[in-house]
């Protein structure tokens, strides 16, 4: 055997290394997407709740909330009588007697040179005022900007909210017969179609009964009045309270 002989490449050798890559880099590859699926991904964000909670002063009365206005009376303005106006006699005025007429004749113009008053001297123009555009300046209201006016339409929705829970709100016999009463401040979300969802109560009466009488209140009488658009929310979370007095119930 020869040197050449003896230092030629096994192809078998060969064979194996070039198998040994390959199955080296699919592990290589394995253990990546393992790791990539192993990863967890954040979870999104949560929209931030708009909460809003009214107190017991400011929950409207129904029946003041479906009271008509007042008629106000008709101002009736007084007729004056038309009252025709006192005939004066005026005594006729005497004609006034022609005057003599004088002839005179006529006298020749006498020619008077009438010096000519020179031109006066051209005046230059005034330069022109630069035109100035006067722009009106209207209140600019930016989305999610203190409006006074967009607050003022989201605290008559939320009263109306309120109302509407407060005219289907029943006592019920068991609490009334027991001379039970008191607040109960429920917490709710409802969506833009009027839909509600996570009602759970935020404070309690100090009676059961009429602390579930409120939680089931909620839910029944769903779907509410739609969020209007002003408030520009997907959902809003409100706290309102409902109130069982024997006084006025």
């Amino acid at each position: 055997m020869t040197a050449a002989a003896s230092i030629a490449p096994n192809p078998e050798l060969r064979l194996w290394s070039g198998a040994g890559a390959v199955a080296l880099g699919a592990h290589v590859a394995a253990l990546g997407l393992v790791l990539a699926w192993a990863v967890p991904k954040a979870p999104p964000l949560p929209e931030p709740v708009m909460e809003i909670e009214l107190p017991p002063a400011m929950a409207p009365n129904p029946a003041a909330a479906d009271a008509p206005a007042p008629v106000q009376p008709q101002q009736v303005q007084p007729v004056t009588p038309d009252v025709p106006a006192p005939r004066m006699d005026i005594p006729p005025v005497a004609a006034p007697l022609p005057r003599e007429v004088v002839a005179v004749s006529p006298s020749r113009p006498q020619a008077v040179a009438v010096q000519a008053a020179p031109a006066p001297a051209p005046v230059p123009a005034a330069p022109a005022a630069p035109a100035i555009r006067a722009v009106a300046a209207g209140p600019t209201v930016s989305p999610g900007s203190d409006d006074p006016r967009a607050k003022q339409r989201e605290m008559d929705y939320f009263a109306q909210v309120s109302a509407y829970l407060n005219r289907r709100k029943t006592y019920p016999a068991e609490a009334k017969k027991a001379r039970e009463q008191g607040v109960v401040t429920v917490r709710f979300t409802l969506d833009r179609q009027g839909g509600v969802s996570a009602v759970a109560l935020k404070r309690g009466s100090g009676h059961d009964v009429l602390d579930q009488a409120t939680l089931d209140l909620v839910r029944r009488v769903a779907p509410y009045p739609r969020i209007p658009a002003s408030i520009q929310r997907e959902n809003v979370t409100l706290s309102l309270p409902i109130d069982y007095s024997l006084r006025t119930d």
